[in-house]
């Protein structure tokens, strides 16, 4: 309990990004802070001063074309089997973006949420995503294809299930 409360009490900068699999929570970011990039790689992403409500003060804007995937963090493999739900914020500034939670050489049969709302929403997988003992996750963001698109995405989680 005590530890609910001091994690809870942090600052969303404080938390960015973290792995605690010993919990619950699996990865969170923020990019409250340059440094909440090292790792994503892709050519459509920046970070932008506007964030949700309680996100605090900045979040990761996503845009792109055809090339996909338009940006991509690759998580260490989890030491246990878990069943994973995906959560953010995300506010669309064109016609809309994903965010996708995928298991390396399982192309297409993550988990994935639609940011369609042109405000800032709370979403979270409707499905879960099994990942065995020993495989890494891909965390997949993209806006545009054919057409070129945009959103803005922050306080991205993954969290265990049980």
């Amino acid at each position: 309990m005590i530890l609910c409360v001091a994690v809870c009490s942090l600052r969303c900068d404080l938390l960015s990004p973290a792995v605690e699999e010993n919990g619950e929570l699996v990865f969170f970011t923020s990019f409250e802070r340059d440094a909440d990039t090292s790792g994503w790689q892709g050519y459509g992403l920046t970070l932008r001063n506007e964030a949700p409500p309680n996100g605090g003060n900045r979040s990761l804007a996503v845009s792109g074309g055809c090339l996909w995937p338009h940006g991509q963090f690759s998580l260490k493999a989890l030491s246990e089997d878990s069943r994973l739900i995906l959560r953010c914020q995300g506010r669309n500034l064109a016609t809309g973006g994903g965010v996708s939670l995928e298991i390396p050489g399982n192309y297409g049969r993550g988990i994935h949420i639609t940011v369609q709302d042109t405000v800032w929403r709370a979403y979270e997988s409707t499905d879960t995503l099994f990942c065995p003992k020993g495989s890494s996750l891909n965390l997949v963001l993209g806006a545009g294809g054919i057409v070129w698109s945009a959103m803005l995405v922050d306080l991205i989680e993954i969290r265990r299930v049980r």
